[in-house]
């Protein structure tokens, strides 16, 4: 019997972000693969190339290969487009860009510890208008955004800390200079990351290729089976050989791009199920990691009883037997893997390590003094807590792995080091379904959100699987790229409830594009549902001003005079655009509405003249839902050289109703008019309508952005009565 004998501890960091691009490359919706290339992923393996310490990574496929596509230059973003130029070299749309999103850094770190980026901060205020902004302050502002997210490595350069310090009046060279580094750094990235794990000083394992919930690509109905009161989606979704492919793409870039083969996995978010146990032996993988919730379960699957989770039967890795073949598991330790993604950067840096420390020496001493070689696996994210923490999480990275690697009780080891020395682990006969998210899958299926996106989805793969005989290899490869990367984890995280994020519109609008690109690649029209955020807001959209009285607009296509529409009210275009061209102004900037006793009033305003819009093959259509279904089609027609609309009821089928009494003139601008009795609405019922942009049948904009609609209440004759102020 041994005493006092050491404690192993094993690392892994968890390296993901979605597929941000649109289509196989080229624009990227959103930024966060450039940035935290910046500051997290070559920043988190040098650290624990200082120190000697020894740490398991893990990239994710998709998540590599969009820093790849970065560094050879085929991807860029918005945010990006609104670093590089001068102000006398940006438009509108880009300007606006800088003042609203360049300050999407961490406020207390890096806003308020600068005296100049939080005067630029406060000028802008709630308005968000650049024309506050001379073009000294906007490259100040495409300075600190860059600075803000550099990681250690960068902020230790002389040059680097001497622009800190500068913090204002920042040259053309200088910003040059950082956006240089920027790109040298994502060109590093990759060979950096192979050299370590060549040299043993790191290692690293993959996760299936686009971050998919392996065991709801199997079958979504494992939803229910990891807890019975979940809600399933109406429609199936069962691809095994999804799972299987993502998988195999998965360990196909790590050999491709590192030359060797890894052998530990990470499922994504740490689902699992006795149906994927096969799929990781199919792949030739070794061993994988899930949470603590999982064991728990497993263990009262497996033993008919429930078992409370000891520490000996945490810290200890299982093997999975199939048949001839054994896999090795791991089971995270929850709470000191929280600690450090959620609590320990409140916490003194110094003290925050020791209580780590003193925790283990804890565990430790809860361990039966047996044989056994006992081992903690810490498993979170690697790269979304540091902006948090001082100086990114280095002095708390620093001497953590430092301390750790002087403790003489404590034995720090990669997870393969481990395996390959010890192999008598306990069996596990049955791995209930589930995460490390609550030990179910409720956080991706479950909900009337999130359940939608999978009936989309299954909806999209069962055309695709009942046309792909007839469909050009090279084609359907295509296709398999876009349902592929529908089958990713986050749009599921995002939708309902149990998470939120500002950028909800953007997730929304890449996923619905991941399908709507499948039913076109099949020469197939999308479905309508595509055109509805999956994102639902229960409220409608609040317009800029409400109208103050009845109005009359003569209908003439283009702006008269300013009294014309001023007792009108207007919506403001905001939001995010249905298609890949984010930089690029939204086609509706304005909308106006109001009304006389028997007639409602649009005025739609654009940057350029929507009659040239519309010969291009763009129109316009009205979804009214309230106080009945309609919807108002505005097109040009090119045989008759005019525009015209059609009007159609909409029940179980579409109708046209013949000579509606509307009006429509579209020429710099948009004008209409239609009877208030034409759309069944009587005094002081609500009118709710969505306006959408289509260019060519493809959806260009949603009017108001995301899940939100307008509503109109028809005025009584006392209307104006009603609003007059005291």
């Amino acid at each position: 019997m041994t005493v006092n004998k050491p404690l192993y501890i094993s690392f892994l960091w968890h390296m993901h972000q979605p597929w941000y691009i649109w289509d196989e490359q080229g624009e990227s919706a959103m930024p966060w693969v450039r940035l935290h290339s910046l500051k997290d992923y070559y920043d988190m393996p040098r650290i624990v190339e200082e120190t000697g310490f020894p740490a398991t990574f893990n990239y994710v496929p998709s998540l590599l290969k969009q820093i790849e596509l970065l560094a050879e230059g085929n991807t860029t973003d918005p945010y990006w487009e609104a670093i590089i130029p001068e102000m006398d070299e940006m438009d509108e749309v880009r300007l606006n860009m800088v003042v609203s999103r360049l300050f999407e850094v961490n406020y207390e770190r890096f806003i308020k510890t600068s005296p100049r980026y939080m005067d630029l901060n406060i000028r802008r205020g709630k308005s968000n208008d650049w024309r506050m902004f001379e073009s000294k302050d906007i490259r100040d502002i495409q300075v600190h955004f860059l600075l803000a997210w550099m990681g250690e490595s960068f902020r230790e350069m002389p040059e680097v800390k001497k622009l800190i310090i500068k913090d204002e009046n920042y040259s053309i060279q200088e910003k040059r200079f950082l956006i240089e580094l920027a790109q040298q750094r994502l060109k590093q990235i990759i060979p950096y990351l192979k050299k370590l794990w060549d040299e043993n000083k790191i290692e690293l394992t993959f996760s299936p290729y686009f971050h998919p919930i392996i065991p709801l690509l199997c079958d979504v109905s494992l939803a229910r089976k990891a807890l019975p009161s979940t809600t399933l989606p109406n429609k199936q979704f069962i691809y095994p050989a999804d799972a299987m492919r993502q998988i195999q793409m998965g360990k196909d870039y790590f050999n491709k791009t590192f030359g060797r083969n890894p052998q530990g996995i990470w499922p994504p978010e740490g689902s699992v199920a006795d149906e994927i146990v096969p799929m990781f032996i199919e792949a030739d993988t070794k061993y994988f990691f899930t949470d603590e919730d999982i064991l728990k379960k497993s263990l009262e699957l497996s033993y008919g009883q429930y078992r409370d989770l000891t520490p000996q039967k945490l810290y200890t890795p299982y093997s999975i037997f199939r048949g001839k073949q054994r896999l090795s598991v791991f089971f995270r330790d929850k709470k000191l893997s929280d600690k450090i993604g959620f609590e320990y950067y409140k916490w003194d840096v110094e003290e925050a390590v020791n209580d780590f420390i003193n925790s283990l020496m804890r565990i430790r001493d809860a361990l039966p003094h047996d044989d056994k070689d006992y081992i903690i696996s810490i498993i979170l994210d690697g790269e979304n807590a540091w902006e948090y923490y001082e100086h990114n999480g280095k002095p708390f990275l620093t001497m953590l792995y430092t301390k750790l690697l002087e403790h003489p009780d404590i034995v720090p080891i990669t997870f393969q080091e481990y395996l390959s020395n010890h192999t008598d682990f306990p069996p596990l006969d049955r791995l209930a379904p589930g995460s490390w998210i609550n030990g179910d899958f409720t956080t991706w299926c479950g909900s009337p959100e999130k359940n939608r996106a999978w009936e989309l989805l299954s909806e999209a793969r069962s055309y695709f699987q009942m046309n792909s005989d007839a469909i050009e290899p090279e084609l359907k490869q295509k296709i398999i790229h876009y349902i592929s990367v529908a089958e990713g984890s986050d749009w599921f995280w995002w939708f309902g409830d149990t998470n939120y994020t500002p950028y909800i519109e953007y997730f929304d609008t890449l996923f619905r594009h991941q399908i709507r690109r499948i039913y076109e690649l099949m020469d197939e029209t999308p479905p309508r549902e595509l055109e509805e955020p999956v994102h639902i807001i229960e409220h409608p959209a609040e317009p800029i001003r409400n109208p103050i009285q009845f109005m009359k607009p003569s209908l003439e296509g283009k702006a008269t005079t300013y009294f014309e529409w001023s007792s009108a009210g207007f919506y403001r275009a905001s939001g995010f655009r249905g298609t890949m061209h984010t930089a690029k102004p939204f086609i509706i900037q304005r909308l106006f509405f109001g009304f006389d006793i028997d007639n409602l009033y649009f005025r739609i305003d654009s940057k350029n003249p929507l009659i040239e819009f519309m010969k291009k093959g763009g129109n316009f259509s009205i979804e009214f839902m309230k106080p009945v279904r309609m919807e108002l089609k505005i097109f040009y027609n090119s045989d008759t050289e005019k525009i015209q609309w059609d009007l159609l009821e909409i029940n179980d089928e579409e109708k046209v109703i013949e000579d509606a009494d509307i009006e429509v003139v579209c020429e710099q601008i948009c004008e209409m008019r239609s009877p208030f009795a034409v759309l069944s609405a009587q005094q002081n019922d609500i009118i709710r309508l969505v306006l959408y942009v289509k260019e060519n049948s493809f959806l260009e904009q949603r009017f108001p952005g995301g899940g939100q609609y307008i509503e109109i209440t028809v005025p009584s004759p006392d209307f104006e009565d009603s609003m007059w102020y005291v």
